[in-house]
């Protein structure tokens, strides 16, 4: 492997990695928002409104956390040089099925998670690897 200068760290790695993290998480605010899931997400978990505290660590914690998917995403996506954006979109799909699907419906058997809730959480995390794919490739492909 060669040497890296700080403006190809910038624009192949990190700035795809940003940028996706950012898009995947402004994808959360509006998938749980109450007129998109997250009132169907509440009932499923049998939760009401009033009963949620609100509070900032899940938004704190939710965007380093995606940055972190997204860091891998592209180091995986760089080293395995998948670019072409139909490859994009199935990498998307399989990191998705090893990885993010199985946990959280592993976890939803142990803990009796409901079936509907477990639904809206996994196809989120595919449509969150999904904004990283799509960053990925119009920044790789097309340089935007």
């Amino acid at each position: 492997m060669g040497t890296i200068d700080l403006q190809s760290l910038m624009a192949h790695w990190l700035l795809p990695s940003f940028l996706g993290a950012v898009v995947a998480f402004l994808l959360g605010l509006i998938w749980y928002h109450p007129k998109v899931l997250g009132t169907r997400w509440l009932e499923a978990r049998q939760i009401k409104p009033d009963d949620i505290q609100h509070h900032s660590s899940p938004f704190i914690l939710s965007f380093p956390l995606w940055f972190l998917t997204a860091l891998f995403y592209v180091f995986l996506a760089v080293t395995l040089k998948v670019h072409a954006p139909e490859e994009i979109l199935l990498f998307s799909c399989l990191l998705w099925v090893a990885f993010a699907m199985p946990p959280i419906v592993m976890s939803s058997l142990y803990t009796g998670y409901p079936f509907n809730a477990v639904a809206i959480d996994a196809s989120y995390q595919l449509g969150g690897y999904y904004a990283l794919g799509l960053v990925y490739i119009l920044l790789d492909n097309y340089g935007l």
